[in-house]
């Protein structure tokens, strides 16, 4: 165990943990607990503890075995000392482009995890699984823990892979011939806005677009930025005398399987069941995919525009919820997560809940 190499960190059982199905091996923990072997331990001695197990491997040797490391008692007691603690992993930071959930920066490569309501609950999904461009690590740090609830669910996705593969192997063949298609609207409201969870157009690719740029201007900065997502196509929609830019409807195509990228495992690695489940909960499921507002809201469609059959998206939430693990946050705590092994999600809850978040890259 790490503890036996590292003098700062010691390897623990998490209660809320589980032990991995196949295709792990036996008494696979999920996620592993680290903690300090010294409860007074100084956050510079914190820092060379992981920068040695890093270093040395062990990091990423556990993330394959395990795919989620909970770091316990870590009392990081600010948006600044967990980027300290992020940055001590030697990862290269990962650049957002096209994100359509709205976040505020607080510290270097640090930000909100979410900015929805306390009320709504974030469906399980691989960070950045509809896009071509997603990060390879994801820390969470507990800033304000919840009065009651505001557990962040965490799954693995190899394993939603090979259960849903053993039930349903049309469903598998399907989506790795054709892949998921996704949609996202991104509406030109300010570049400062805070009233929606999501993103606008000028939050998300609008990073290069100066106030005094004219319509125009600003869309093809905008759709230069789109271009870096090389699966990416879209269209400006709702022009009109009040919205000359107009909103921006993009799609993405992409693979709802992929390899893991160390272990060549093949993973659920995608959005497809948090799309569902958002569209369940609008009323959207089905065409015309519409809200009551009159706002197109579809779910996840197979690459060829086609319609998922909902008993497959059933079968993959039931088998999230048997495999599942809900995290409880402490103040000062952090929950490393291997994406391209790991979906996350997020609970309801009450009180005040401050969650914080940061994406890596793997070392280049």
């Amino acid at each position: 165990m790490a503890s036996n190499t590292n003098p700062v960190f010691q390897t623990a059982k998490y209660p809320p943990s589980i032990d991995l199905p196949a295709p792990y091996p036996p008494n696979t923990t999920f996620p592993l607990q680290f903690s300090p072997v010294s409860a007074s331990a100084s956050l510079s001695a914190k820092l060379a503890g992981i920068r040695q197990l890093s270093l040395n491997g062990e990091i990423r040797r556990l993330l394959d075995t395990h795919g989620a490391i909970y770091f316990s008692n870590l009392c990081l007691a600010s948006a600044e000392e967990f980027s300290q603690f992020t940055h001590a992993f030697g990862f290269v930071p990962h650049e957002d482009i096209g994100n359509p959930v709205r976040r505020t920066i607080l510290a270097n490569n640090v930000a909100t995890a979410n900015e929805g309501p306390n009320t709504r609950p974030v469906y399980p999904h691989n960070e950045f699984g509809l896009s071509p461009h997603y990060p390879a690590y994801v820390f969470f740090y507990c800033a304000s823990a919840p009065e009651t609830g505001g557990e962040t669910p965490i799954n693995n996705s190899i394993v939603l892979y090979k259960r849903l593969k053993d039930e349903f192997p049309e469903f598998i063949d399907e989506i790795e011939k054709k892949g998921i298609k996704y949609q996202l609207t991104y509406p030109n409201t300010s570049r400062t806005q805070t009233e929606s969870p999501g993103n606008s157009v000028l939050q998300a690719y609008g990073q290069h677009v100066h106030d005094s740029d004219d319509a125009e201007t600003t869309r093809a900065k905008i759709e230069r930025e789109i271009r870096r997502l090389p699966t990416a196509t879209w269209e400006w929609v709702d022009q009109s005398p009040t919205n000359a830019l107009g909103d921006l409807r993009t799609w993405q195509v992409l693979p709802a399987v992929r390899p893991h990228t160390r272990t060549g495992q093949p993973a659920f690695f995608n959005n497809a069941v948090s799309r569902f489940l958002s569209a369940v909960d609008a009323g959207t499921l089905d065409p015309p995919h519409l809200t009551k507002e009159g706002r197109y809201r579809p779910p996840a469609f197979y690459g060829d525009g086609g319609l998922v059959p909902r008993k497959y998206f059933d079968a993959a939430v039931r088998i999230v919820q048997e495999t599942r693990v809900l995290v409880k946050w402490r103040m000062g705590d952090v929950v490393l997560l291997d994406n391209h092994a790991v979906q996350h999600g997020r609970e309801p809850w009450t009180g005040e809940r401050r969650l914080l978040a940061s994406l890596w890259d793997d070392v280049k």
